[in-house]
């Protein structure tokens, strides 16, 4: 079969997958139960709701955000794309032109009904560079027109066969907000969300709990179950794990291995795992002294013992790889490039570059991020490496790091369906969320080519090309798998697959 046949098979079959039928992602074992308050334990507070004024949403504003908003696709935790607000998205025959029939009869919150221009809006309003937001490295998109009120036109930058699974999963930029109410609300809007989504917004206690009422009005009629929702954050790992013994709270986001392997004994819980692309990492600012300096970077990357590490820190819940694509992304490279542990060889370089180096990590404020720099101290201490910890809490650690103001710091690449947006916005030289400064021709090239081409082949060539540079180069680090975790109460169901850490809750329900 020749690339044009290739490409026109792959589109065919990309448009012939969209008109799925909607299910369930994760299907009830008995008939769901409707009423009830399920309370939602999550680790940090929320910047707000308005993309724009908010910037990158952790996976607790996601949980949060995706009571209010959703997507114009879905994805059930097979991969498959379901019909959300847009029943179906088009290609034309290079997959540069991306056609959604948006569906009928959806309103806003507040009454208004939803239309494409509200598609057009929003993501418009994301690229447009005068907004100066960072997340529009995440989109190929060049803009969106919308013909007529069920019709809207996503215009790409060129071929492009992951729009539709990009725009499936709730992030910063896919769940979609009203932005002639966002407009006229101006800064009020970021902290009073309207959406089309299953709950309604009714209150937002900064730092205590943020509470979601039942939409009567959701173009699902049959959802939600609950009636009303509540987030609360919980920044610390053991305080929210007692409040979930307790019953405070019915699900929590959980990290921190003692609790999970606990909860995996405790008849009352039910542990939930779901294994993405992406993964914990240590990115270094290629733009400050010493790391600026490649044999530093790679002196750095030997002396990292990241297997051993991660072994203790998560007990065995998330083995490290040498890259992060992740098992459902379908990319597997026989060589990857990656510079094992080396004590000797990263001496070796350190007296190369023949001058003292000293840097500081910033780390999340929390068990889990104080024992991960308390590692990595520990590892390059062996080679003459002086490593100063310095703990921020979560919201100033997103904050810092966007802003280049770190040397180390410790991250994730969360999951996505498709990997071409989190490596194009973190390693192209012209994104502006490549908060490392890492600058190189190749690797813009082939992140152009795993953007743009039809064929999965090349695609997965070229980033397998791309990992073995980013390794060789010391760029980040890879210290673990993508394993998202959340401990429910026994009684809950209907909780979905955590893509991205976020927990949805559209079609949760108590039983009793």
């Amino acid at each position: 079969m020749g690339v044009i046949s290739r490409r026109l098979g792959l589109v065919a079959a990309l448009a012939a997958g969209l008109a799925a039928a909607p299910a369930l992602a994760q299907a009830p074992t008995a008939a769901p139960v409707k009423g009830g308050t399920l309370t939602i334990g999550v680790e940090s507070d929320f910047e707000g709701f308005d993309p724009v004024k908010a910037g990158v949403y952790s996976n607790s504003t996601v949980t949060a955000a995706s009571l209010f908003y959703e997507t114009l696709m879905r994805l059930d935790d097979k991969g498959n794309l379901l019909p959300a607000l847009a029943l179906s998205m088009t290609p034309n025959a290079d997959g540069s032109v991306w056609t959604a029939k948006i569906r009928p009869g959806v309103k806003w919150h507040d009454g208004t009904p939803f239309t494409a221009q509200a598609v057009a809006d929003h993501f418009n309003r994301l690229l447009d560079p005068a907004n100066r937001y960072a997340g529009r490295a995440y989109l190929a998109i060049e803009k969106v027109e919308a013909p007529d009120e069920l019709t809207a036109v996503f215009k790409m930058r060129g071929p492009n066969a992951a729009l539709p699974k990009t725009l499936a999963q709730p992030t910063v930029t896919t769940l979609i907000i009203p932005v002639k109410q966002a407009l006229e609300k101006g800064a009020d809007y970021n902290r009073n969300p309207i959406g089309t989504g299953p709950f309604v917004f009714k209150e937002w206690r900064a730092a205590d709990r943020l509470i979601a009422e039942r939409n009567p009005n959701y173009w699902d009629k049959d959802k939600p179950y609950l009636d009303r929702v509540i987030v609360r954050p919980l920044p610390d790992s053991d305080a929210r794990y007692a409040s979930l013994v307790k019953g405070d709270v019915q699900v929590i986001w959980e990290d921190r291995a003692e609790n999970i392997l606990k909860a995996r004994k405790d008849k009352n819980l039910v542990v939930l795992n779901w294994v993405g692309s992406g993964a914990l990492v240590i990115p270094l600012n290629t733009q400050r002294e010493p790391l600026n300096d490649k044999r530093v970077r790679q002196a750095v990357s030997m002396a990292l013992n990241r297997k051993a590490n991660a072994e203790v820190l998560t007990q065995g819940l998330r083995p490290v790889h040498d890259d992060p694509y992740g098992p459902a992304s379908g990319i597997t490279c026989k060589d990857n490039g990656a510079l094992k542990y080396n004590p000797e060889a990263a001496k070796k370089l350190l007296a190369d570059y023949g001058k003292p180096v000293k840097m500081t990590m910033t780390v999340t404020a929390t068990p889990r991020g104080r024992e991960g720099a308390q590692v990595f101290q520990a590892d390059m201490k062996k080679v003459g490496i002086d490593v100063e910890i310095k703990p921020v809490d979560q919201t100033q650690l997103v904050k810092e790091t966007l802003s280049r103001d770190f040397q180390v710091t410790g991250w994730r690449i969360i999951d996505l369906a498709d990997v071409d947006p989190q490596m194009f916005a973190n390693f192209h030289s012209k994104s502006p969320i490549n908060f490392s400064g890492y600058n190189n021709a190749e690797v813009d090239r082939l992140l152009l080519i795993g953007r743009t081409s039809l064929d999965e082949n090349k695609r997965k060539e070229a980033y397998c090309d791309l990992i073995k540079i980013l390794n060789d180069d010391a760029v980040w680090l890879w210290s673990g798998s993508n394993t998202d975790f959340a401990i429910t109460r026994a009684n809950v169901r209907g909780i979905p697959g955590l893509r991205g850490g976020a927990v949805q809750v559209e079609a949760a329900w108590l039983a009793k």
